[in-house]
């Protein structure tokens, strides 16, 4: 497939939905067992495609789920606690990071706990208890524009964060460590022509596939960061907000504004 915008047919799933369901706002997930388990303004179990079974309410909107050793790590509306929950969405713990912004996305790479936050903080613990702070602010100040961060992703032995700079642009940084970071191009072609990326990012993940990273944002917009950086690829839902895409072996579940779920076609 070229490096074309494209703009895809998709699919509402809609049998088996309570109102309950059809009204949720899902911004997060995790692979769980055959399905997933997703999160937003309530905790919604769906099988593979995307079909939700149950749900259970929430105190309070969660915006990230992730999954590290056995146990749920979640960041909710108010972007002050990590929370741990239970497999059936009981809350075990809270932390809170000693951070200034509000936590806006958390990743894991298998072994620890990420996190990012609207003043431009990058956070990272082993135990979702005792975290280290990098003010990216502080530490690139004069070289990189202050930056609102709004996602985060680990995989292949790399990290990417994501989020908005004072003008309200895009912009997204790479790092293989977490200390040293640089910027990631976001050129892309598009029929024929050189174009650069400038959306809202809702967030980021990683495909072991692919083995690319992958953003989501206003506009239905998905947007693949391989190793190459001439090869980003920009694909267009016909989706107000396309919220996340949680890769799961060989397929992948978007999820979106308005209840739009569907597979992801690689």
């Amino acid at each position: 497939m070229s490096g074309r915008s494209l703009i895809l047919p998709f699919f509402l799933l809609l049998a088996g939905w309570t109102v309950q369901a059809q009204e949720a706002v899902l911004r997060s997930a995790v692979v769980s067992g055959d399905g997933y388990l997703a999160a937003g303004d309530c905790l919604a179990w769906l099988d593979e495609r995307g079909v939700i079974s149950r749900t259970r309410t929430v105190q309070v909107p969660l915006v990230a789920l992730v999954s590290l050793g056995g146990s749920l790590y979640a960041a909710d509306s108010s972007g002050r606690d990590v929370l741990q929950l239970d497999a059936s969405g009981d809350v075990l713990s809270r932390t809170a990071p000693a951070v200034r912004g509000r936590i806006r996305s958390l990743a894991t790479d298998g072994r620890e706990l990420f996190g990012v936050t609207d003043a431009g903080e990058f956070i990272r613990s082993r135990d979702a208890r005792s975290w280290q702070v990098l003010d990216f602010n502080a530490e690139y100040a004069g070289y990189y524009p202050r930056m609102d961060f709004r996602a985060v992703a680990a995989g292949g032995g790399a990290l990417m964060v994501a989020g908005v700079d004072v003008s309200g642009h895009l912009a997204v940084f790479t790092s293989s460590r977490g200390t040293v970071w640089a910027e990631r191009s976001l050129d892309y072609r598009d029929q024929g022509q050189s174009r650069l990326l400038d959306t809202v990012p809702l967030s980021l993940s990683y495909d072991p596939v692919q083995d690319s990273f992958c953003l989501t944002g206003g506009g239905g917009v998905l947007f693949s960061m391989p190793g190459c950086s001439h090869c980003n690829r920009l694909v267009r839902y016909p989706v107000d907000t396309l919220y996340a895409r949680i890769p799961s072996g060989y397929s992948a579940l978007l999820l979106g504004s308005g209840g739009f779920r569907t597979n992801d076609p690689r």
